[in-house]
């Protein structure tokens, strides 16, 4: 364990210089606990792996609110990021139970209701970063809760980030007037949903993830990692984002020249009899 760690580098680490055959035994044990003692203060001096927060640091609180008909891949990335960097995720229901169905039919088990983190008692802290996945009819589940809006209303009249993918920034974020006046994006299907006020003065982008101001929006379930990556550095920096994007192996924006025998989506890959047939063909 731990001790062990400590006991062994002191040894590898303490001064190796002859003892006279008079040395005591003490004056042995000293040494050894000294740079023990030595080896401790420059572990703790190190900045900490893991995803909790230092001791007298608040985490920063995030509320992902679900519902029967959310896209499972959005809700499970976004949350699944976000802990990984840190954030204290509360994945709260809309409906009556806390177990929702998504849109693929797959169940997923709220921490707790909606009634729990909004109102008079459990709305009172806020929230660091609110992000609402798509999918439908989850979207409009989600637009549509009583008890959702005024924790909403507040979070973006104080111009905290706001984060929503796939088909909520045309169903939820544009009805409620959270995209007035920034650059948005959403799922292709929603294109003509999304800029419909006159007050508009930024146009809709076909860009993966859009960050205009407080309001972050994304595509659909193919870009929820890049959206989830983003939600990380709107509330802890870039530095954090890069972090917990490289042990992820995400891809890169450049992609390297192909190599054989790898997969790519926009490429066809022949196998390896197509290549021998290719190679006595000619």
């Amino acid at each position: 364990g731990r001790l062990t760690l400590l006991l062994y580098s002191a040894s590898k680490f303490a001064p190796r210089r002859r003892l006279n055959p008079g040395s005591t035994l003490e004056m042995r044990l000293a040494a050894l606990c000294l740079a023990a003692l030595a080896v401790a203060a420059a572990l703790s001096a190190q900045p900490a792996t893991g995803t909790k927060p230092a001791a007298g640091t608040k985490a920063k609180r995030v509320l992902v609110p679900i519902a029967d008909g959310t896209e499972e891949i959005e809700v499970v990335t976004v949350v699944d990021v976000l802990r990984r960097a840190g954030a204290e995720v509360v994945l709260a229901s809309v409906e009556e139970e806390d177990r929702v169905v998504c849109s693929r039919g797959v169940k997923i088990e709220a921490d707790c209701n909606i009634k729990a983190v909004t109102g008079r008692q459990g709305g009172k802290e806020g929230w660091d970063l609110i992000a609402i996945p798509g999918g439908m009819p989850g979207a409009e589940r989600i637009r549509d809760s009583v008890r959702l809006h005024p924790a909403l209303e507040k979070h973006w009249r104080a111009m905290r980030p706001l984060a929503m993918i796939c088909a909520t920034p045309a169903v939820l974020g544009e009805p409620k007037g959270f995209l007035e006046g920034v650059a948005a994006t959403s799922h292709p299907a929603f294109i003509d949903e999304i800029g419909g006020s006159l007050e508009e003065t930024q146009p809709y982008t076909e860009g993966r993830v859009v960050w205009d101001a407080n309001i972050i929006t994304s595509r659909g379930p193919g870009t929820a990692l890049e959206w989830s990556l983003c939600c990380v550095e709107a509330i802890f920096g870039r530095a954090k984002a890069l972090e917990v994007a490289g042990p992820m192996v995400t891809q890169p924006a450049t992609l390297p020249p192909k190599r054989p025998f790898e997969w790519r989506l926009e490429e066809e890959v022949s196998s390896r009899v197509d290549r021998a047939l290719e190679k006595y063909a000619t």
